[in-house]
Formats: C-alpha cells, structure tokens, sequence
C-alpha cells in the first residue's frame, strides 16, 4: 500500500504565467505611443529629442545653481538683456571659444589615459571685474545662460558659499562635500562670483588650499571659469597669495565694468 499523496495544486495567485503574455502587452502599449520595441536602441525611434532632454537637463542643472546661492533672479538674464557697456560680444565670443575647446576635450575623455591630449583654451577664465553694483553678476549670469544654450554644463556659486558648503554638515540639500567639489571640479563652465568676498585682504590657508584645489582642477581639465569680483590683481594677490592670483590671471581676460550702483542705495 503507497502512502504517496499527490502534491496541492498552487494557489491561483501563485500559477505560473507565460512571459509573452505581459510582454506582448507591454509591447503593445509602446507601439501605440509610437515605440517599437525592437528598435529601441535607435534614438530616431523616440519621440523626443535626446539633444533637446539633455539640453533641458543642464538648463534645470543652472537654473538650480542660481536658486541654491540664492541669485533666483538672474536666471533671467541673457545676453541680449546686456548693456554694451557689460561687454556681450567678448562673453559671447569667450563662451563660444570654451564650447569649441570642450568639444574636443569630450572626444579625448573617450580614449585611455595615458593616450589623452587634453586641449587648454586660450583665454580660460573671464575676469568680470569693477566697483559695487556694476552689474559684473549679471554680466556672468548671462555667459552662463549662453554657455547652457550651446551644451554645456554650466554652474553658478559664490566663492563664499562654495566654502561654507565645504564644512562639516553645510552642504545644500543633503549633498557630501566631496559631491560638492565634483559638481563645481566637473561642470563646463563655472561662474564663481564674487572672488575673496569679505576676506578683508586675509585668508587662512585652508580657504587658500580650497580654492586653490578648485582652480587648479578646473584649470587642469581645459574647463572655463567666469570670476567676478571687486577687487582688483594686487588685492586678490594679497588675500590668496602670489601663485593662486597667478593661476587665476592665467590665460584670462580682465573686463572692468564701470557705472554707478545699479541697486541705487539710499546715502545716510
């Protein structure tokens, strides 16, 4: 005599289903919005423009830059918004110079290392320069808003904040300080605006090796840097060192902007 039972039927929840059924559905659906499956690796088959997504994907990646160093109101600044005496045909030409040298430099970063031949620009770092409220910030709001509209990875930060954020615990929504340095090391172009801000012709030499360690990074890389500031070479000198203001004068172009105020202050 077998004491054999036969083995439970599974649950129903449990019942083996063929593999094609949902995927032919899935297929389906695609197709329906315009998508064939089985050409998904071919780009012409999306309904969108990848260079469109990934433009859009810098524009929020400034956007976002802008709103974090809390200068939300110059994302609307262009270069056709400038004054002549804001210089917009030498940033239009500055920021068309990185795209070109960025270009090649993306090609090299596809071969091994040791076959690279990363290309410097010319004139690597734009120097928007002159006394309080001559606009230099919008000036260099507007190269960065250019610099997205031609595909690059753009970024906005006050050298005072870069630092801050560089503290233990400082870092904006949850980021690591090392997220922080490669965000601002990486981007294509980096507007660091107001250079040795309320440094009062001092900096120790943690705030020195910091910004040094960013410059040199950004320099190394071929990478374009837009600084503004109110100081001029000897004062920066003075409040980095020699070297540092040396690297930072490096292959750049000094703009001086000159008007009164624009915030038009009220005198006591």
């Amino acid at each position: 005599m077998s004491l054999t039972m036969p083995a439970p039927a599974p649950p129903a929840s449990h019942q083996v289903v063929r593999a094609d059924g949902p995927i032919a559905t899935v297929a389906s659906i695609l197709r329906r919005r315009g998508l064939d499956p089985g050409k998904a690796p071919l780009t012409e088959d999306r309904p969108d423009s990848t260079d469109a997504y990934q433009q859009e994907v810098y524009r929020q990646a400034w956007v976002n830059s802008l709103r974090v160093s809390g200068h939300n109101d110059y994302a609307r600044f262009t270069l056709a918004k400038l004054h002549k005496d804001q210089f917009p045909d030498h940033v239009r030409t500055y920021v068309d110079k990185i795209v070109e040298v960025r270009q090649l430099n993306r090609e090299q970063e596809k071969l091994p290392l040791d076959k690279r031949d990363i290309v410097r620009p010319t004139v690597q770092h734009l120097i928007l320069h002159g006394s309080t409220g001559s606009k230099k910030t919008a000036a260099a709001a507007a190269a960065g808003a250019y610099a997205v509209e031609c595909g690059l990875m753009a970024r906005f930060v006050s050298h005072s904040k870069y630092l801050h954020w560089l503290r233990p615990d400082s870092a904006p929504a949850g980021l690591t300080r090392t997220q922080i340095v490669e965000r601002y090391e990486r981007c294509d172009v980096l507007v660091l605006d107001d250079l040795c801000q309320e440094m009062d012709e001092y900096a120790t030499n943690h705030v020195r090796t910091l910004t040094s360690d960013l410059i040199t990074a950004r320099s190394n890389a071929g990478r374009g840097t837009i600084f503004t500031t109110n100081l001029n070479f000897d004062q920066v000198e003075e409040v980095l060192g020699e070297r540092l203001a040396s690297r930072i004068g490096g292959r750049a172009l000094p703009l001086k902007l000159i008007g009164d105020d624009a915030r038009k202050p009220q005198r006591w």
